[in-house]
């Protein structure tokens, strides 16, 4: 039903909008006809279904209001103006849009009954017939600054083809070198501008390379962009090919040959800890050797089984020590260049691929993150990359796993809003317990929600090409794509025994494009990162993921956040290095681009259901198996850079949280390596994964990345050893001790970790070193506690695997719980009971070893630092963790 807003001299917050954005965005109503300008108003929505108008009572404005309506933004202004004039009499008879710049496309439409038609997320469309153009906005604020920019890139616009004739086709290339064909002829429009942008360009073409030394110790990022396209005739240069870095692959191989021979002569001389907890595997045989000679018994050589898993445990020492050593001595200037599976220079433009963007699905996984605080803000920032993605489309497909699980007035807020903001999602049924109620598979419930989703396009996907077939047509607002949604959702129904339907809304949304942004539902992306991914994954057709550097986004800024936020960014800065080096990129699960051809084609089929699937259910670590399967099939992954930290993403916020993470990364780790007990007697202890990844045709350097762990193992070692030696049980030499091992963790990684770490900042250019060296040294306090309280927590996960016992990780959590001392003592106990239980044992047990509660010869005296130290260092992390790393205890903040 279409109105017009009555007069009402009762003003309250709508009309003072209006009033404010009609007197900001109508100044030229005072320069032009009146029967040009009726028809010229804004348009409110105050509720759902429900637009006001300004001015009132204008009967013209009906068509305007009712087209609006249908479309839905938040606030539409039109707009009739001597530019918008002379703007559309430049436009050709079968143009469909003018481009403004490079970064800005504006549709074309016929009339204004074509307005609900027109892509949303471009936000404005010029209207033929009326010679106006109709711009609109999601946010009330954001209205005036949208119609500001508008009006100063249409004048410049229209200044910059001011050499070409009137219905002459406005292209892209002629709208940006018209000004360059003309300018011995015409003035610039803004003469200071000019001389700034001349002046700007100077000093890019006169920028010196940096020196470049034969190491290159301190090297500073190369300007790229002119080696690959001439950025002012957004040509394409000769096309770059990537080389194949082999400096990472060279650390591993050392990093491997140290942890089984290297520096045998250096230990034997110098017996030095550090030196013989490196040389684990061939410092050992030594030792059983010159046993050997002394009593002649081959009995010890049976501890020669065990090397395989001293060989798995010394390797992540190892590599980190060589790691560690050549951040300091190794080269860095291919951080700073594009290689094979890592890119530090954004892609050229290229106009045969810039012509032809492909379309982008923005997929984000949600469950009971709150709409205003986290769901929101992602959309928010992803839509105004869409918004710069202005030669292709783009949509957001919002996989919802909490809508069924959250109060009815909570769904029908999440509802509206996705509504209004033009976004796909599917929302399957919520878990039930009971026999016949509906499972969501897997233990971290993300990749069955993805597949659901997935699953429902694909169908769509197949209904929408039969009704294409018969010829069918949009019905008004029921366009095609819907009624596809509802064919697919109605197979599913009846394909679940008419027993659950999935709910599910604009189909058009839900059709997934060529590429696919994958982001978590706190996540702030760049707003010119579509462009650059479809210039990468078109120049490069073997690349199936580009997974992007990550920044944090923090929201609560107390200490802990502020730790793992140090962490996070340490830990990506030295992923991005390993790329570089020529390490095979990780995929993350999240701030990645997907090609979905890829996907589909590595895609699998469940055994559990005998459904095709793109992500594994049975795994916890969903993204490594995703990456696997498609390294097999030979496509490559790749580390981006250059969005310089524009992906932000949310860390944990408590420990709890944290030690979830960890948890799962463990479970999932395990599972990808060895078989549950209760199949060892069929399968082997090794899983199916491993095996077929260790004979795949992946580089071998990175086969030997993947297979060093050892963290879980802590707290068991630290109480064998204390049993063991402080018992005098007959041990064999072949045994390392664990003070040694605790000094040679010490040396490596809180020691040449931080000065390796702190020198590699200064070499990148990144900080100067002694501001990065006091943030490096005043969190080793912070990592002490926490790497020291992991141990148990990982044991658990992994036991839980090793015994097939059901263990399960819901969504991290993503806003702000204020809590207190009294709130978080009871909820310590209750999270950390089995650690406590462990740990208080242990404490125990070294006191009664110490008194005359037990004979003599059974004694452990205190002092014996070797034993006592590593096991009192492991249980005091474990109890401290939970108390010093909650901010609502230890109220104190970095």
């Amino acid at each position: 039903m279409t109105a017009v807003t009555i007069q009402n001299s009762d003003y309250d917050l709508w009309d003072a909008w209006l009033h404010k954005i009609y007197e900001n965005t109508q100044q030229d109503n005072w320069f032009m006809p009146s029967q040009d300008t009726a028809s010229t108003g804004v348009a409110i929505r105050v509720d759902s279904g429900f637009f006001r108008l300004f001015p009132y009572e204008n009967r013209s404005l009906i068509p305007f209001e009712a087209a609006v309506r249908r479309l839905n933004p938040v606030v539409a202004v039109k707009i009739r103006s001597a530019a918008v004039h002379a703007a559309i009499r430049k436009i050709g008879a079968t143009d469909d849009s003018l481009y403004l710049d490079q970064n800005t496309r504006i549709q074309i439409l016929q009339s204004m009954d074509q307005l609900p038609q027109a892509e949303k997320d471009q936000c404005g469309a010029f209207i033929r017939d009326e010679n106006a153009v109709v711009l609109w906005s999601y946010a009330l604020e954001g209205m005036i600054p949208l119609c500001r920019e508008f009006e100063e890139k249409l004048i410049k616009h229209i200044w910059r083809t001011r050499a070409i004739g009137r219905k002459q086709t406005p292209s892209l290339a002629s709208s940006l070198n018209s000004s360059q064909t003309r300018e011995e002829v015409l003035p610039e429009l803004n003469e200071k501008e000019a001389e700034e942008q001349s002046n700007e360009d100077e000093s890019k073409t006169e920028k010196p390379s940096p020196k470049d030394n034969w190491w290159g110790w301190k090297l500073k990022p190369r300007n790229g962009a002119a080696v690959n396209a001439d950025p002012e005739k957004g040509t394409p240069g000769k096309r770059e090919e990537r080389k194949l870095v082999l400096i990472g692959p060279m650390y591993a191989g050392l990093g491997a040959a140290l942890a089984a021979c290297t520096f045998l002569l250096l230990s034997y001389v110098l017996r030095f800890p550090l030196t013989r907890a490196s040389d684990f595997m061939s410092s050992g045989i030594r030792v059983l050797l010159e046993e050997y000679a002394l009593d002649g018994s081959m009995t010890r050589f049976a501890l020669l089984a065990t090397l395989p898993v001293i060989y798995c445990v010394s390797i992540f020492f190892c590599l980190q020590l060589i790691g560690n050593i050549c951040l300091v001595l190794g080269p860095v200037a291919q951080y700073h260049e594009n290689s094979m599976y890592y890119s530090a220079i954004k892609p050229a433009p290229n106009p045969e691929i810039d012509n032809n963007l492909p379309h982008i699905t923005i997929q984000m996984p949600v469950y009971k993150e709150s709409l205003e605080q986290t769901i929101s803000l992602s959309v928010f920032s992803v839509k105004r990359a869409m918004q710069t993605y202005a030669r292709g489309t783009s949509a957001i497909f919002i996989c919802d796993d909490g809508m069924q699980c959250i109060p009815e007035t909570d769904q029908n807020e999440r509802i509206a809003f996705y509504a209004n903001h033009n976004i796909g999602w599917v929302a399957r049924p919520p878990h039930s317990s009971s026999p016949e109620g509906f499972k969501r598979a897997g233990k971290f419930k993300k990749a069955s929600n993805m597949n659901y989703g997935l699953q429902l396009s694909l169908k769509l996907e197949k209904f929408l090409a039969q009704l294409e077939a018969q010829g069918a047509q949009d019905n008004g607002d029921d366009y095609l794509e819907d009624q596809a949604m509802r064919m697919a959702q109605e197979e599913m129904y009846e394909e679940s025994g008419k027993k659950w339907k999935p709910r599910c809304a604009n189909g058009k949304s839900l059709r997934v494009g060529e590429i696919i942004l994958i982001i978590d539902s706190d996540t702030v992306v760049p707003e010119d990162c579509f462009r650059d991914a479809a210039r990468e994954m078109g120049e490069s057709p073997d690349v199936a993921i580009i997974q992007h550097e990550s920044d944090v986004m923090q929201v609560a800024h107390h200490y802990f956040e502020n730790g793992i936020t140090h962490f996070t960014r340490r830990i990506n800065k030295c992923i991005s290095l390993g790329c570089a080096n020529g390490e095979v990129a990780p995929f993350v699960g999240h701030n990645a681009f997907l090609r979905w051809s890829a996907v589909q084609d590595a895609a699998f089929i469940d055994p559990a259901d005998g459904r095709r699937k793109q992500w594994s259910e049975a795994n916890v670590s969903e993204d490594f198996d995703l990456a696997l399967r498609l390294l097999l099939k030979g496509y490559t992954l790749r580390w981006a850079t250059y969005s310089e930290g524009g992906f932000k993403e949310g860390v944990s916020l408590t420990v709890v949280d944290e030690l979830a993470r960890w948890q799962k990364y463990a479970y999932g780790c395990n599972e990808i390596i060895f078989n549950p007990l209760i199949k060892w007697w069929r399968h082997g202890p090794i899983s199916p994964q491993l095996r077929g990844f260790v004979w795949s045709k992946a580089p071998l350097h990175y086969k030997i990345g993947m297979m060093s762990y050892g963290i879980a193992a802590a707290c068991f070692g630290s109480i064998m050893n204390y049993l063991l030696l402080g018992l005098s049980f007959q041990i064999d030499q072949f045994y390392l001790h664990s003070f040694e091992i605790l000094l040679a963790c010490t040396a490596v990684f809180p020691g040449i970790g931080n000065v390796g770490y702190t020198l590699l900042e200064y070499r990148l250019g990144h900080r100067n070193m002694a501001g990065a060296l006091l943030e490096n040294l005043r969190w080793i306090p912070f990592f002490l506690f926490f790497f020291g309280g992991l141990s148990i927590h990982l044991s658990t996960a992994l036991l839980a695997h090793l015994f097939s016992y059901d263990m399960t990780w819901g969504s991290t959590g993503k806003e702000v719980e204020r809590s207190s001392f009294w709130i978080e003592v009871p909820r310590i106990w209750e999270r950390f009971k089995l650690s406590f239980i462990i740990c208080f044992a242990c404490i125990a047990m070294m006191i009664i070893f110490t008194t005359d509660v037990v004979p003599f010869g059974w004694q452990i005296e205190g002092w014996n630092y070797a034993l006592v130290i590593p096991l009192s260092l492991v249980v005091g992390c474990h109890i401290l963790l939970p108390i010093v790393l909650n901010p609502w205890l230890m109220i104190f903040s970095y």
